[in-house]
């Protein structure tokens, strides 16, 4: 796995599923979709995962778990 300039050490570069992400924040699927609304343009989600770029937002948007 890639780790980049910008990542602190020990960040690796990781496609995610919705459920994943779920997994590491404690909730629901549904719970996360309900929370990742508000950005819900900004992803323009169009696979069942999400990029290292989108993940990124969404640990922004939602701060790290």
């Amino acid at each position: 796995m890639k780790t980049t300039k910008n990542m602190e050490p020990g960040k690796t570069r990781k496609v995610k599923t919705l459920r994943q992400l779920a997994t590491e924040y404690g909730v629901s699927e549904n719970t996360m979709r309900k929370w990742l609304r508000p950005i819900e343009h900004k992803l323009k989600r169009c696979s069942r995962t999400l990029n290292p770029k989108q993940v990124k937002m969404v640990y922004e948007f939602l701060d790290e778990p």
